[in-house]
């Protein structure tokens, strides 16, 4: 397992932050409350149990990224395509798991706006940062990375 850097850590801060504090307090004072309000037990302990699984994404993906060099707060390639480690079984692992803390999120909290978080996980993967970072990798690695995406799966686990 790559280790923690300051840079991996301070990503999965942002992500967490953003993902789990920041947007749900702003619904939260949007509705006019000033309490987070948490569904039932049952739905917390699952959002808890998503929660932990896609921060771990999010931390393995992020020190797999910053040993390799590659800036965190940015889309620009590395020196080389990073195919190691989590990113020889799934090429988005910090899209995916920012995915499952924001559905976490949605999942806890009895929100009646709740569900733009993930949406907004969603579309903001795929439709925004993720063809732009496609695209980028493109143009650096060429074939190595056509060859990579053909190989590994954006969004599920590969079992090879």
């Amino acid at each position: 397992m790559p280790p923690r850097s300051a840079s991996s850590i301070g990503y999965l801060l942002f992500v967490g932050l953003l993902w789990v504090v920041v947007l749900p307090a702003v619904l939260v004072a949007d509705a006019g409350g000033a309490v987070f309000p948490w569904r039932g037990p049952v739905a917390v302990a699952g959002a808890v149990v998503i929660l932990g699984v896609g921060l771990a994404m999010v931390d393995l993906g992020a020190r797999t990224l910053a040993v390799e060099g590659v800036g965190l707060i940015s889309v620009r390639p590395g020196e080389r395509l990073v195919t190691r480690g989590i990113y020889g079984r799934i090429r988005n692992p910090i899209d995916v798991g920012t995915l499952a803390i924001a559905v976490a999120t949605w999942l806890a909290l009895d929100l009646t706006l709740g569900w733009v978080i993930p949406v907004g996980s969603l579309v903001s993967s795929m439709a925004g940062v993720g063809p732009y970072e496609d695209r980028l990798l493109l143009e650096a690695f060429g074939d190595d990375f056509r060859e990579y995406r053909s190989a590994v799966p954006k969004w599920r686990w590969s079992g090879t």
